[in-house]
């Protein structure tokens, strides 16, 4: 009897993590959502330099990637990543990856920046602050904000042409 108990609440635990980890918790903030003002930040990049979101208004198109190290899907997103920074050439279009933090590393991330070979701005977020004010629920998540610090575009998945992806913004 005790066996049927113990196993019983076993059964309980179980279900209840598959649970919670398919529905994940609910998130203190709604998802930050298109055409309202980005929220501003500033954050380290993994080479300790400061940056700030407000230092790009009025001058560049900014490309934010959420992503970690931990993510399959945010690895494969890698070489579609470094083939737009390679396409950006002089135009004004910043990317800006912001590793989440969560179960991460700055040593990690520069592992991955290594390996890679990426040279554009790596910014960790130790503490989960910028991922809480733009409601970041998965990985990896882009938003795409306009000079005037509007969000225009907000995905999951850059499109495997990128270099039809870059003119939408600088067309010809």
């Amino acid at each position: 009897m005790e066996n049927a108990k113990l196993f019983t609440v076993l059964r309980f635990i179980v279900f209840s993590t598959i649970l919670t980890f398919l529905l994940g918790c609910p998130s203190k903030q709604e998802p930050t959502q298109t055409n309202q003002t980005a929220p501003g930040f500033s954050l380290k990049t993994i080479d300790g330099e400061d940056i700030s979101l407000n230092s790009y208004r009025d001058k560049k198109v900014v490309h934010l990637v959420f992503w970690a190290t931990w993510c399959p899907s945010c690895l494969m997103e890698i070489p579609k990543l470094k083939k737009l920074h390679e396409a950006i050439g002089d135009k004004p279009y910043e990317i800006v990856s912001i590793d989440v933090g969560v179960n991460d590393s700055v040593k990690k991330v520069r592992q991955v920046q290594e390996r890679y070979q990426l040279a554009y701005k790596m910014l960790f977020d130790e503490e989960g602050e910028v991922s809480r004010k733009y409601g970041i629920m998965g990985v990896p998540t882009h938003f795409i904000i306009n000079k005037e610090g509007v969000i225009i575009n907000r995905f999951n998945q850059l499109p495997e042409d990128t270099t039809a992806y870059l003119a939408q913004f600088f067309p010809s």
